[in-house]
């Protein structure tokens, strides 16, 4: 009996004890749970604080200053929800809040430095907005217009100086004259075997004379041209000038002198021996190597690139209107863009690393030297902060 009564009495000492580890783990966790809330609810005050220290170090000074409550909640919403490479970049961007220390006065307790130093210590968000210019091509800022004079592109000196040495300049003096040009003609009636009686020879003929008048006449400069025993002869800086003087104006191929469009038509046919109205890949190969005289090597090298630009990769044949268009993009075009620039086998200049280049220098510059913005007035900023 006192055996039954001792062994109740360890049972109900066991639960007793059970029961109080029990109660210590619940208690436990129940201040655990407290902690994390106040935690938060500390984390939540103190972001609360930095917003509304932003906002009111905002009204200290002009309009312009205060942050709106909107953007303070966007901030907010964007630090709870990203990940950790997004807080990263938040973190990089947290400024010491924007106010202006002459709205600042003295005070009874300090001076306007440790007032400053007051708001330095409340860090928060600021907004930063800036733009700039995209600069396309930079050629655009040196070249077009200038005192009246057209100013070719580097894409426009590259391929009509490439027309004036593979043309008509053989005997690479960078020098050309009439009879350049009378060879010029031989070369495309030979190539296309036409009798000197054809109809397609004294159209030759007449854009020879056209050439004739356009380029070599009219010369104010002796850089550009000069006359030696009443025989003129033209450089390839007069060669470019007078180019220049063409294109000016122009907005199409019906804008250039007629004979030049009948050089169009008359080269259509020379390339075209066929005579089925569409040049094909072969008789495209056959033009550049035997009138523009180029190498079997360089022939490989841009016979697919310019053949596929000017039939848009083999969609379109390459018939009179489309070649008609291509010589008006090789005429007008100021840059590497259309099939233009492959007429005469010429490839386009090295393209820049970056087309599109943003310009940076007015966050780099001193403040005496941004130029005030004027809505009238003309300017030659590149790059602008608002």
């Amino acid at each position: 009996m006192d055996g039954e009564l001792e062994e109740m009495s360890r049972v109900s000492s066991r639960e007793s004890s059970h029961k109080d580890v029990d109660t210590s783990r619940n208690s436990l966790k129940v201040g655990t749970n407290k902690l994390n809330v106040k935690i938060k609810d500390e984390k939540k005050i103190g972001f609360e604080r930095d917003a509304d220290s932003i906002g009111s170090t905002g009204s200290t000074g002009d309009g312009h200053h205060k942050v709106p409550n909107k953007i303070i909640a966007n901030w907010r919403h964007a630090c709870d929800r990203t990940r950790d490479r997004t807080r990263d970049l938040l973190k990089r961007w947290r400024t010491l809040p924007e106010f202006d220390p002459s709205a600042s006065s003295p005070t009874a307790g300090g001076s306007v430095g440790q007032k400053t130093e007051s708001l330095q210590r409340e860090s928060g968000w600021s907004v930063h907005v800036w733009t700039t210019w995209v600069d396309r091509f930079s050629i655009d800022m040196e070249t077009g217009v200038n005192e009246g004079h057209y100013q070719l592109t580097p894409i426009q000196t590259n391929k009509f100086s490439h027309f004036f040495r593979t043309l008509l300049d053989h005997d690479q003096d960078e020098l050309i004259s009439e009879q350049d040009i009378e060879t010029l003609v031989e070369r495309l009636r030979h190539f296309a075997d036409w009798d000197t009686y054809s109809p397609e020879y004294n159209i030759l003929r007449e854009i020879e004379r056209g050439f004739i008048a356009s380029f070599l006449t009219g010369f104010d400069d002796e850089k550009l041209g000069f006359q030696v025993n009443k025989q003129p002869y033209l450089t390839i800086e007069g060669w470019l000038f007078k180019w220049a003087q063409m294109i000016s104006g122009s907005k199409n191929l019906s804008d250039f002198p007629v004979w030049l469009q009948y050089f169009v038509k008359v080269l259509f046919q020379v390339i075209n021996r066929s005579g089925s109205g569409i040049i094909t890949r072969d008789e495209l190969s056959a033009f550049y190597s035997s009138v523009l005289c180029l190498d079997t090597t360089k022939v490989g090298e841009i016979l697919d690139v310019s053949y596929q630009a000017m039939t848009s990769n083999g969609d379109h044949a390459l018939t009179f209107k489309a070649y008609r268009l291509c010589f008006s993009n090789y005429l007008l075009g100021r840059y590497p863009n259309g099939p233009g620039q492959f007429i005469f086998g010429a490839p386009p200049l090295p393209m820049a690393s970056a087309l599109f280049p943003v310009d940076y220098s007015a966050l780099n510059a001193q403040p005496e030297d941004l130029e005030q913005y004027a809505p009238d007035g003309k300017t030659t900023r590149r790059s602008v902060i608002v």
